[in-house]
């Protein structure tokens, strides 16, 4: 099969520029094509293809035939995927999930996706747009050696942060006092992040939690308030799900969020402790590092 470019996507212009020794069949491709001139280029037996999908395919005992299907914008699949648009909120949940837990890029997509909090739909745009962006393989099945690049894809992931899951809007402050031993052991578990689970900072003044809603029994307990003054306690909605049974961690009620989420987080602090605490956390965490 012989493959033209033609624009418009008419029988005339196909035929302006098809191989002199035509005799193979041969396949037009164009931006648009409309009804009428679909109906010519069948009629005349060439196969073609718009870049909404209609078409129509012929040879041997296969037949293709698609129409009605438009785009909103001319030229609108011919956009590449601006970088940007890669750490939206959605996306950067799918891109913490596999950067997190790699097993799951060879496991089922659904997986991923409930580790995500996404749709398994929006979960496979991602990894289209991962591959787009060279973050992941393309060829192959995938594993948890596809992603690529993961130094610059952390780099941007960390930069979207403030500005998307880590934003004012996504943020409930109060300031108050947050202390973990005296909470009884039933609730929804708190992800803990930033410095209150750095190592390197030993007297943190702030707590960052990820949690299901606002956990009652420790703002009662803690007395927080947002009376608008200096707050030190950040509460944030828990969007993933930890790939792992249930019953592991039945016990523990404090637990530590994901390692780029508490980057990221110490990152977007804006204080030089924080960094310093981000540069080293970034060093000895294995899967903060490229292999």
């Amino acid at each position: 099969m012989t493959a033209v470019a033609a624009s418009p996507l008419t029988l005339p212009a196909v035929e302006r520029v098809m191989p002199l020794d035509f005799g193979a069949p041969v396949l037009a491709l164009g931006a648009r094509i409309t009804p009428r001139n679909a109906d010519h280029l069948r009629g005349a037996g060439i196969n073609y293809f718009d870049e909404a999908g209609n078409g129509y395919l012929a040879f041997g005992d296969t037949l293709i035939d698609v129409r009605g299907r438009t785009s909103r914008t001319p030229g609108e699949l011919r956009k590449p995927t601006k970088s940007a648009s890669l750490f939206t909120e959605k996306r950067s949940q799918v891109i913490l999930a596999a950067i997190s837990w790699p097993d799951l890029l060879s496991g089922r997509l659904q997986d991923l996706a409930r580790a995500a909090g996404v749709s398994v739909s929006f979960t496979q745009k991602t990894l289209v747009a991962l591959e787009a962006a060279n973050y992941l393989d393309s060829f192959g099945p995938r594993d948890p050696g596809s992603l690529r690049n993961i130094d610059s894809l952390i780099d941007g992931w960390s930069a979207a942060f403030s500005s998307g899951l880590g934003s004012r809007e996504n943020t409930r402050s109060f300031r108050g006092e947050f202390d973990p031993s005296t909470l009884p052991p039933d609730g929804s578990p708190l992800y803990l992040s930033g410095e209150a689970v750095a190592p390197w900072i030993t007297r943190h003044l702030t707590w960052t939690i990820y949690t299901e809603g606002i956990p009652r029994d420790a703002a009662q307990a803690g007395r927080w308030a947002s009376d608008g003054l200096e707050p030190t306690i950040f509460v944030r909605q828990k969007f993933w799900s930890e790939p792992v049974p249930a019953d592991t961690f039945a016990q523990e009620r404090v637990r530590v969020a994901p390692p780029l989420l508490v980057y990221a987080d110490l990152l977007a602090s804006g204080d030089s402790r924080e960094r310093e605490a981000a540069h080293h956390l970034r060093n000895d965490n294995a899967r903060l590092r490229a292999a």
